[in-house]
């Protein structure tokens, strides 16, 4: 896989599981879920939805192994066996942004309307996605770090 900064943030964290038949890295699995979160899904339906519109992009984005992706399932599967707090600090470093013991992080995500273009017929611009705005904040101080990305650079 290529060298993407939200795959290396979750790098790091120690994966319960055993190596032997695994097809995902856990976190292939995490960087899904954080965008998946991040982009507005709530709850597995909607992330399993959201992997099959985006299955190109992000294959493309992560280069997994046999250009395939996991499943919702698989990725609630990682979920249930992940320390949150290892997770949670991952996410912060990712963002940027250095809690105290007991603050809490939260991340939202946007669409900008109108910023994607899908067309490819027009000579003088070239199809890109839609452009995310990405905001995490430490909610007991309100401490805001934003981020525009139309994709997440490798």
């Amino acid at each position: 896989m290529p060298k993407v900064a939200i795959l290396e943030a979750f790098a790091e964290l120690p994966d319960p599981h055993r190596s032997h038949g695994q097809r995902h890295t856990q976190a292939l699995c995490l960087a899904l879920f954080t965008l998946a979160i991040t982009a507005g899904n709530k709850g597995f339906l909607a992330m399993g939805d959201w992997l099959k519109a985006y299955t190109d992009e992000l294959i493309t984005l992560f280069q997994p192994p046999k250009n395939r992706l996991p499943s919702y399932s698989t990725i609630r599967r990682v979920l249930l066996h992940l320390d949150y707090r290892q997770y949670s600090a991952c996410l912060a470093r990712f963002f940027g942004i250095e809690p105290l013991p007991g603050e809490t992080i939260a991340t939202d995500g946007k669409v900008l309307r109108g910023s994607y273009q899908r067309e490819d017929d027009n000579p003088n611009s070239t199809p890109h996605p839609a452009i995310m705005l990405v905001s995490a904040y430490i909610v007991e101080r309100g401490l805001i770090q934003r981020t525009s990305r139309g994709r997440i650079k490798k």
